[in-house]
Formats: structure tokens, sequence, C-alpha cells
């Protein structure tokens, strides 16, 4: 029985390692079993789903603000690079305004803890010295500092933590996605999906891509926008993470995995990464047969 202890303990510590690798400007959290490295803000917390434990950022409730938070800054790379993929899921929407509300942002900031407003503030509105990219599912019409283009599933640029929708793109072209349309059709953000989005900056250019997979193909949201993300900053380095907010319409806002890099495209992990899931899966076939031999 000892023996069968050890060995759990072995498995334990290879797995819960695996879920975050991490090198030099870089990350990966394959889950979010641990939020070692992660400063959570507000309505932020961890759930436990289908996907194993999830970042969410709001839950299905009326009036949320979250946000999360590289705990440590980053610096960017040579000429301010960085990209960035996450997978995201938006569930059990609801409220009283006849669509999911009200989306997220993936933000670069100059602090760990600036948290905006609910509503279409998107837990971004009201954070400085920043640059967001919005996965935004609500109309907000003309009632922000900036119209967003009357479209319930769009992706736009924001600074400074104002909602200034640069670039506003409905995403797969489709503008309205309420629940008379209803919202659950391919190509809405708020149809349950797992999501995959994909961010990268070369300095000059910023790119978003998205994907449905039931669409089969990716689409892209933002080409060669050109912006100067350190210039909003005030610095090379930066507070990476998530904003999330609800408003009298809500949803679970979910992240299920997030990867970063201060290169303008994502590495190849590491051969140690892999190693350490070899160690992982040791464990497992070890346990496994200790178990039979105990049965």
């Amino acid at each position: 029985m000892r023996q069968l202890k050890a060995w759990s303990l072995f498995l334990v510590v290879g797995a819960t390692l695996f879920c975050r690798t991490s090198y030099a400007d870089s990350f990966t959290y394959n889950g979010f079993g641990s939020t070692a490295g992660l400063t959570l803000v507000g309505n932020a917390a961890t759930a436990t789903t289908g996907d194993g434990t999830v970042l969410r950022l709001t839950p299905a409730q009326f009036s949320q603000s979250g946000a999360t938070y590289s705990t440590l800054p980053f610096t960017l790379g040579a000429g301010d690079t960085f990209s960035t993929q996450f997978q995201f899921r938006f569930t059990n929407a609801g409220g009283v305004v006849g669509s999911p509300a009200d989306g997220i942002t993936f933000v670069l900031a100059a602090s760990p803890t600036g948290l905006g407003t609910a509503g279409g503030g998107m837990g971004y509105q009201g954070v400085p010295n920043s640059v967001a990219i919005e996965f935004n599912t609500y109309n907000n019409g003309c009632f922000v500092p900036a119209c967003d283009g009357n479209s319930s599933n769009h992706v736009a640029i924001d600074t400074n933590g104002v909602l200034t929708n640069l670039a506003l793109t409905n995403v797969y072209g489709i503008q309205t996605c309420v629940f008379a349309t209803p919202n659950t059709v391919n190509g809405c953000m708020s149809n349950g999906h797992l999501w995959t989005a994909y961010i990268s900056y070369n300095g000059t250019n910023l790119n978003v891509s998205l994907l449905d997979p039931a669409e089969g193909l990716a689409f892209n949201a933002i080409t060669n926008y050109p912006i100067n993300v350190a210039s909003f900053l005030g610095t090379n380095s930066a507070f990476v993470g998530f904003t999330g907010g609800t408003g009298s319409g809500f949803e679970n806002q979910d992240i299920v995995n997030w990867q970063f890099s201060n290169t303008a495209t994502l590495p190849t992990p590491e051969p140690g990464s892999l190693a350490l899931l070899g160690t992982g899966l040791l464990g497992l076939a070890i346990l496994t047969s200790l178990r039979k031999g105990l049965a």
C-alpha cells in the first residue's frame, strides 16, 4: 500500500507540473488545475467542466466582472513582438436582453490588477495603459464611447480602457447572434462550441484569427492592422491575460487552455516538456500495473 501511495504521488506531481510548462518569456497552460503564476481579480475563478478545470472569467450571472493576469510582467520581444493562442467556450447564456452577453478580451496591461466595468465594459473599460482584443457577443449600439457596429458577434481592438472598436469585424460575416436567431448556429461565438483564437504581433502589425470547429476553416478577423502596442503600455513589458463581463445578459465565459510567447510566432514545446509528459504517462502505467497486482 505504501508503494502504491508513493507512485500515486509521483503521478500527481508529474501531472501537476505538466499543467503549466514555461521557458524564457513563454508559457503554456494546458488547463487550470493550478493557477500558479496567475492573478485572479473580481469574479474570475476556476470551474470544473467537461474540459477539466477551466478559467471562468465570469459565471452565467447578472452584472459580473472578472479578470486574470500573469502575476509577473513579460518583456515583449525585439520590436515588442508577442503571440498567443487560447481556446474559449461560452455556455449557459441567459438574461433579459434577448442575447448572450457580454464578452471577453485578451489584454496586455501595465498592471496585473486592472478590472473594468461589467456589462458592455467586458471587465476592460477603465483599465489604463493597455491594449485589448475583444470577443464581443452583445450589440451595445452606441451607448459606449464608440459604436460597436450594431453587432452581437464581433472582434475589435480596444486601447487604454476605452472601447475604441478599432478594426471591428463580424466573425464569419455573421452580425446578429441573439436567442431568436438562434445564437447556437455555427459561426456565433456564443454557440457553446470550443473556439480557438490566435493573435500575433510582429512589432508593427496585429493579426487575429478564430476557428469555430463546426465551420472547419479559420476566420481571419484582423489582418495586418498597424498599431504601436508599447506606446499604449508606456513600457515594453506587459502583464498579459483576460477580462470578461456580463450585464442584463450573461454566459459562462471560460478559457480552456492558453499559450503565450514574446515572439511573433508561438514556439514548439521544449523537449523537456515532452519528457515531462512522458514521465506522467509512465507514472500512470506503473500505477495501473500496481493496482492490478493489489487487486
